[in-house]
């Protein structure tokens, strides 16, 4: 597993940097597009709707609705919905970390609707937040570089730090595996890149403990997303989203942290007067 893991990470990690670096902005929207939609496919899949014609339909209508949104939507109304979404999801991991859910949320995420409103709200703001990031400021695709190996290496600290020191559990109800030495060790390797990115690249809000601070949140909500995605598995008794990438299960198995830390890492820049 681990070294599948190592083969995947080779050879998308050098074409994902080629593309944030060299692409313009509206192109790098597109491709987020087409992850969130094979994101989609597989939540779609994990929600047990597994006739393709209606995941189709569904697909065309999350691209639709997503689209609309997108084009006729102040950004500020997208992000102060993505806040709204991750505030809650917050909430519901820490109320529920440690306990089953009740009766009346394992319905209500195993409603398909629910399912589908939470993918558009979830993915629409992921997409915004990915090409505002990218074109807002000067160092836009350093920043969604930045932010993307934030969370690549909090992942990568949060699972060899738990394998070898975890014992306390995070969210036993929710992802058995998952320890609060994995989190120190999630926060350490980042806040290590934090530093190197500050003093090799510079940072928007120029000042380091800011800059600390603000990642260290990061990685605290990139694990919430994490979470959120065992909620829903859980639901549906559902082990990984698919297998599209060897080692790390499928695409929404990747990409669960960053579609809570690229929305908040965005409006967070934005709050605090990033330049």
């Amino acid at each position: 597993m681990l070294k599948q893991r190592l083969i995947t990470a080779a050879i998308l990690i050098p074409l994902v940097v080629w593309a944030l670096l060299g692409l313009q902005s509206g192109m790098v929207t597109l491709l987020f597009v087409a992850i969130s939609l094979l994101a989609a496919w597989e939540w779609l899949s994990l929600a047990r709707i597994d006739n393709s014609a209606m995941k189709a339909v569904l697909l065309s209508l999350l691209f639709l609705l997503g689209g609309l949104a997108m084009l006729s939507l102040p950004v500020i109304v997208i992000l102060s919905v993505s806040l709204f979404v991750w505030l809650s999801a917050t909430l519901l991991v820490l109320f529920f970390a440690n306990k089953p859910l009740n009766s009346m949320l394992v319905t209500l995420f195993q409603s398909k609707v629910f399912v589908f409103i939470v993918m558009l709200l979830v993915l629409t703001t992921f997409v915004t937040s990915a090409g505002l990031l990218h074109s807002h400021w000067q160092q836009g695709p350093a920043l969604v570089l930045y932010l993307l190996v934030t969370v690549w290496l909090a992942d990568s600290g949060g699972y060899f730090a738990g394998k070898r020191f975890g014992r306390h559990k995070l969210a036993a109800a929710i992802s058995p595996n998952k320890t609060w030495e994995g989190v120190y060790g999630a926060l350490a390797l980042a806040l290590i890149w934090a530093v190197a990115f500050h003093f090799v690249v510079g940072n928007p809000l120029q000042n380091l403990l800011s800059w600390l601070l603000l990642t260290g949140f990061i990685v605290m909500i990139s694990i919430v997303g994490d979470l959120l995605e065992s909620v829903f598995k859980r639901s549906f008794q559902v082990k990984d989203s698919g297998q599209l990438l060897p080692g790390h299960g499928g695409m929404l198995d990747r990409i669960d942290s960053l579609l809570a830390a690229l929305p908040i890492f965005t409006t967070s820049l934005l709050i605090l007067g990033a330049g």
